[in-house]
């Protein structure tokens, strides 16, 4: 979630908690602290991968490691609910139960991606009672967390929407403006809003003004669109019916967030590509103005001819005086007599012109290549996540010319699948590309490829359709045909053969899975 949208479940959550007192105080999970308040119950997620906040009528809690969570917040009444600016942080303040808390507590959520945090203050002088995560001063030089020491809120995260409207604003989103030029300008748009507001039928500037409007009001209409959620409606999308709706449980807990396409790694192809296409123009065009005129190979190959009782075969060149009278340098090769040289040159200006030809379509088709990867990362903010997968399966579809490296596949989702070329890349892409979580499959008791399916740190497990593909593509690079078993393990669980050679491996808590070729 980003501060824009939690601007509109703020009054959501007030409406329900608001002079109501909390009644039970628990941890639903490491990073979830939950209070309930008898109607149901509030729960504060701030793992950092994936903070939120969410409302259900019953919740299975544990007591909380720190029993300051408890003293202060059970039994004690909320007084109100605010945000910082618009940012990702909430503060909900109850009213003193106790000397020690006197003046009001308040409990601040911070969903800030990697630094989320739930934070315990007291209001008199705003020093912290607890916390769910310490930050020491040597990780953070801008602010610590830990009880006893006073709070400091995050910065801010750009301008207010009471400026979105200044002509300082709206000059900057009248030029070329970028989702990285929304998101890093202005209060509590992140990646996801600042697409959707590019993407918004009419201008930039226009619709910011109007969502300083429908912020400064408070009139909200939860949207979902293709980049994310939104607090009111931008462009293509649906209506949020339940805002506060928890996440979908799966058998290992809370359902991860929704994979999307890497744009990073889209970049990076990109930038590859067109560095390589602009390299080949260059040398392209260095061979094309180093090429000689039919007419010069012509002219050298006559005046070998006529001096050709002057020279002998094993000469490196020869210097001769032309019929202008200048004096030129003629290279020739040692293994040919002067009469085989002069034809040699015959024959070169008579395919002169093919390789001329040759050198002017790579450099036409490299600068339209150039032009098309250009357009490319000029797009790629506003690109939607069906485009990126698009592109990501088209550019790094594996280079047969590329012997150095193995294979790579862009499987569903994103996926990126490696494969051995020889035996030597299987043992190397087995035990040392090979990440310890990642997924390791070769065809079951023939030889073949060691394929690897990355996991590049992503937390979700690859669905049964991508298991599939990567199985297929097991069976394709082994020595047989037909229907193929291809057993996968994890890469941990694969080890060398002793007194084996390169490639050959045992492995264990194997799983078959069957491809037809």
């Amino acid at each position: 979630m980003e501060g824009l949208y939690y601007t509109a479940l703020r009054p959501i959550i007030e409406k329900k908690i608001k002079n109501r007192t909390c009644g039970s105080v628990g941890m639903t999970s490491s990073s979830t602290l939950s209070l309930g308040f008898g109607l149901g119950w509030l729960h504060l997620h701030a793992k950092p991968d994936s903070p939120g906040l969410w409302w259900t009528d019953k919740a299975s809690t544990i007591p909380p490691d720190s029993p300051s969570w408890e003293h202060h917040l059970k039994g004690a009444l909320v007084e109100k609910v605010v945000q910082q600016g618009i940012d990702r942080v909430f503060e909900i303040y109850f009213a003193s139960r106790s000397p020690y808390d006197a003046g009001g507590i308040r409990l601040i959520f911070e969903g800030t991606g990697r630094n989320a945090n739930i934070i315990l203050v007291r209001q008199t002088d705003d020093r912290i009672l607890a916390c769910l995560r310490k930050v020491l001063s040597g990780v953070n030089r801008f602010r610590a967390i830990s009880p006893g020491v006073i709070y400091k809120s995050p910065p801010s995260s750009g301008y207010p929407p009471e400026e979105w409207a200044s002509e300082k604003i709206q000059e900057l989103v009248r030029q070329n403006v970028t989702p990285r030029t929304l998101y890093q300008n202005l209060e509590g748009v992140g990646p996801a809003s600042a697409r959707s507001i590019i993407n918004n039928p009419g201008t930039v500037a226009d619709t910011i003004k109007n969502l300083a409007i429908s912020l400064k009001n408070q009139d909200f209409t939860p949207w979902q669109t293709e980049f994310g959620k939104v607090p009111v409606q931008l462009g293509e999308g649906f209506a949020i019916t339940d805002p506060l709706a928890p996440p979908k449980k799966t058998e290992s807990g809370l359902k991860k967030e929704e994979y999307r396409p890497s744009r990073s790694q889209l970049v990076t192809i990109l930038k590859k590509r067109l560095s390589a296409q602009r390299k080949k123009v260059r040398s392209s065009q260095k061979s094309l103005d180093r090429l000689v005129s039919p007419d010069d190979l012509r002219n050298w190959a006559n005046l070998i001819l006529t001096h050709k009782n002057n020279l002998r075969k094993g000469m490196k060149e020869t210097s001769i005086v032309d019929w202008q009278g200048v004096r030129i340098t003629i290279k020739l090769k040692e293994s040919l007599n002067p009469v085989e040289n002069a034809n040699k040159y015959f024959r070169k200006a008579g395919k002169i012109h093919l390789e001329k030809n040759r050198l002017e379509k790579r450099i036409l088709s490299s600068m339209e290549s150039s032009s098309y990867l250009e357009d490319l990362l000029k797009r790629i903010e506003t690109m939607a996540d069906q485009e990126v997968t698009k592109h990501l399966t088209a550019l790094a579809k594996p280079d047969k010319k590329q012997t150095g490296a193995p294979l790579e596949y862009i499987l569903d989702g994103g996926w990126r699948c490696l494969v051995g070329r020889n035996a030597k890349q299987n043992d190397q892409l087995t035990f040392k590309i090979a990440g310890r979580q990642d997924i390791w499959l070769h065809a079951r008791g023939i030889t073949g490829a060691h394929v690897i399916l990355k996991r590049d740190g992503r937390a979700d497990n690859p669905s049964s359709a991508v298991m599939d593909q990567a199985a297929h593509i097991a069976a394709k690079h082994s020595s047989s045909n037909g229907v193929i078993p291809v057993d996968w393990t994890l890469a941990k669980y694969v080890r060398r053969m002793k007194g084996g050679g390169p490639g050959q491996v045992v492995y264990v808590r194997e799983k078959t899975l069957f491809a037809e070729i």
